[in-house]
């Protein structure tokens, strides 16, 4: 491990959309061997085969974690890892696992690199009613990987794509063939893409400095993290395990 701050990751996604194909991918193809690579896999989802592939990886560390009220839980870890990558579980709420991860990532002097979302685009189609999951997922990631697109046309992938780009997202999105990405390392390169600017230096202000409408939007809290005084979220995510 070196002296730098571990760089972390995010991978968002729902059940069956191919999430550890492409973190395998990743680490396989954009990771160097020498590098130590902590992988906290949600322990309220059942194991894949991909999970036995990631586990085999001599640079690789597995910790089970699971998220609650909002915040990281898992066991210990004897380890000294170059990159950590959090598997965001499945069912949950993306605001919930957004916010505890920049917990954690403060409490352990590491390094936010990038936010990814894994978009399982037959499920999304024929699911319209999920789009809002996706969305706040999105709204959080640096890449969108385009995955399980074999039964969806073209057009509904432009369509997706682009309804993003006339909301002047900045994440790149990139298609993902039989699980791969074509190029890892473009992936990981840890250059902030995200709309959201939760995981940014705020910059302080005086409560009275500016009204409501003309606030900075570096200076405001971000849209799916804001709490009511009632400690609800001021823009619910409709609950994905309704549509799954």
């Amino acid at each position: 491990m070196s002296d730098t701050p571990p760089l972390v990751y995010l991978i968002y996604g729902i059940p069956g959309s191919g999430r550890r194909e492409v973190l395998f991918d990743l680490i396989d193809g954009g990771i160097d061997a020498k590098e130590q690579v902590l992988y906290f896999r949600p322990e309220d989802e059942a194991s894949t085969p991909f999970d036995e592939q990631l586990e085999a990886l001599d640079n690789v560390s597995v910790v089970s974690w699971k998220l609650s009220d909002a915040k990281v839980t898992h066991g210990p870890i004897n380890a000294a890892p170059d990159k950590i990558i959090f598997l965001a579980p499945g069912r949950s709420d993306p605001a919930d696992a957004a916010e505890a991860l920049k917990t954690w990532v403060d409490h352990n002097d590491c390094e936010l690199a990038r936010i990814l979302t894994v978009t399982h685009c037959a499920f999304l189609s024929e699911h319209p009613k999920a789009k809002a999951w996706f969305d706040s997922c999105i709204h959080f990631s640096d890449i969108v990987l385009l995955n399980r697109r074999e039964d969806v046309n073209n057009k509904w992938i432009k369509d997706f794509e682009d309804g993003y780009h006339k909301q002047f997202s900045t994440a790149r999105f990139l298609l993902i063939k039989k699980g791969r990405v074509a190029n890892p390392l473009e992936v990981l390169n840890p250059e902030a893409r995200r709309i959201s600017l939760y995981f940014d230096e705020l910059i302080p202000i005086e409560d009275d400095e500016f009204e409501d409408d003309e606030q900075p939007e570096d200076t405001k809290p971000d849209k799916y993290i804001e709490r009511l005084e009632s400690g609800l979220r001021a823009y619910p995510v409709p609950d994905i395990q309704k549509v799954l």
